[in-house]
This record gives structure tokens, sequence and C-alpha cells, in this order.
């Protein structure tokens, strides 16, 4: 593992940093893949800024304290707190500690088609995982990178390998707080996970549930900072996103998916909530790559 050392004083506050980076070779046979692991010390000065991420970071704090930004969505963290930086959003990360307890912590970047991984653990909107016990994973992989082969597959799939060991324990840790602190919430984030491809209905859900809906959606907006009908709505536009990038279905066979029987009030709907037509976002998307 190279050491970095970048503290530089300069007006680039994002090189305010020194740690340890590994780089892992390209495996271009892999949807999802890891090019650079590492661990970042950072500066009381330090901050980075992506305005439209290209990667998704995993990272775990393990000295000071600090805040990341996802979008709107902002944390502090300390000491064992996790945190994820998904591809395509503005990641903000500032430093908040000073020189004699500097914020530090492991970091994974995440190329490739990593938003539907993240999906299938519902980490999706998940950018803060605070007070959970994974330090051995990520130092499992980091053991994992330094086994290299000639072409990098092995390494990478290790890698690969302890990254979804991650996503596994804190889906885990997220779903154990959701039961201790609100079951409720819990058990309506697993509805409204299952809901993709149908109509949210409210008055079913409210049956489900045992409550009134008016009820339930004061407890979602108290524990998530999101209505019901938000969540609802920003997973589907989400994995919209996933599937005009990731597959060729026609745009009315995406609306259909996602529980829209008219095409054409997914297609407005979509270019109201992101700033552009599903075709154009395809093309926008696919010309990026």
């Amino acid at each position: 593992m190279r050491k970095m050392d970048i503290t530089k004083e300069d007006g680039n506050r994002a090189q305010h940093k020194q740690g340890m980076i590994h780089a892992l070779p390209y495996s271009p046979e892999l949807s999802v893949y890891v090019p650079m692991i590492g661990v970042s010390i950072c500066a009381p000065t330090y901050k980075n800024i992506r305005q439209k991420a290209d990667i998704t970071v995993l990272g775990y704090v393990i000295n000071g304290h600090g805040e990341i930004q996802v979008n709107a969505e902002k944390h502090r963290l300390g000491r064992g707190d996790a945190f994820i930086l998904r591809k395509d959003g503005r990641h903000e990360v500032t430093a908040l500690s000073d020189s004699s307890d500097p914020w530090t912590y492991y970091w994974f970047n995440l190329h490739g088609n990593s938003l539907p991984l993240l999906e299938a653990f519902h980490l999706l909107h998940t950018p803060y995982i605070p007070s959970v016990d994974i330090e051995a994973l990520f130092l499992k992989g980091f053991s994992a990178a330094k086994r290299k082969t000639e072409n990098g597959t092995d390494a990478q799939t290790a890698v690969i390998l302890s990254c979804t060991e991650i996503l596994i324990a804190l889906q885990k840790a997220v779903k154990h707080k959701a039961e201790i602190t609100s079951p409720i919430l819990g058990r309506m984030k697993l509805y409204l996970d299952r809901l993709v491809g149908e109509t949210f209905q409210s008055g079913e859900f409210a049956r489900q549930m045992g409550l009134s809906f008016k009820q339930l959606n004061r407890i979602f907006k108290q524990h998530t900072g999101s209505t019901v009908y938000q969540y609802v709505l920003t997973r589907k536009l989400d994995i919209a996103r996933m599937m005009l990038h990731d597959t060729e279905l026609p745009v009315h066979e995406i609306a259909v998916y996602l529980g829209y029987d008219d095409p054409q009030y997914f297609s407005n709907l979509f270019k109201q909530k992101t700033g552009m037509a599903p075709t154009l976002y395809r093309q926008n998307a696919k010309a990026a790559d």
C-alpha cells in the first residue's frame, strides 16, 4: 500500500489530508469493481466536494469527527460510524476534528454498476449508519487487496466479496436499529421497499400496518425526514434511472414495471423531477460511460 502525503498549504481544501492508498488492477469483465481503497487522515481544513459522483464510496470512521453530505442529507460522524456516498449524487466530505485528533477513515471506491448492489441490500438511501462494528471487515478487504494475480481478477473478486460482507453487515445494523427505535418503521420500510412494481395505495398501507395513514406518515417523516409518498417516488425514480442506464428496455416497459399504467404520465413525472425526459436521460447516461 502506497503512502500518500498531500497536506499542502493551498486553496484546494480537498488536498489537506494524508494517508495510504492501494490501487487494484482493473478487471473489465466485472460490472462492479474497486479501483482503489485506502485510509485518509484529514487535516482540520479538509473538505472534498463531488458535484455528481461517478463512484460509490464505502467508508468507516476510526478516529476523530467529520461530516458527510449526500445531496441534501447531512450527518456528523465519529468513531465507529459508517457511511455510504452513492454514485450519481452530490458528495461533500468535511473534517471537523483538530490536528491532535484528526478525522481518520477507511474508504473503498466502487466503480461501475454499484447502485443495483446498494438497492439489493436496501441501502440506496442510507448514507449514514451509526455505531456499527465492522472495522474487521474493512481490514479483511485491505488484506484481500494485497493478493494479486496477473490479471487482477482474484484480488478484485476478493475485495468485492469484502464489500458485499460490509453491505450485509450494514443492512443488518440498519434493520436492527429500526426494530429497536421504532418497530413500526422497520415494517413500513419493508413494505414500501417491496412495492416497486405496484401503485401505492395509502388505504391498503394503513390496513397492513394497523394505524391510520396520517399516523404512519408522521412516524415515517419523524425518523427519515421524508414523507411516505416522497420515499416511494424517490425509490421509483432511482430504479428508473438504473433501468434507463443499464438496460435497453423501452420507456413504456419501464413505466409498467414501476407500476405506472400511463407511460406518458411516467415520462412527464420523470422529466419534472429530474429535469430531462427518460429518453434524453438514457442518451446522456450512455454517452457518459
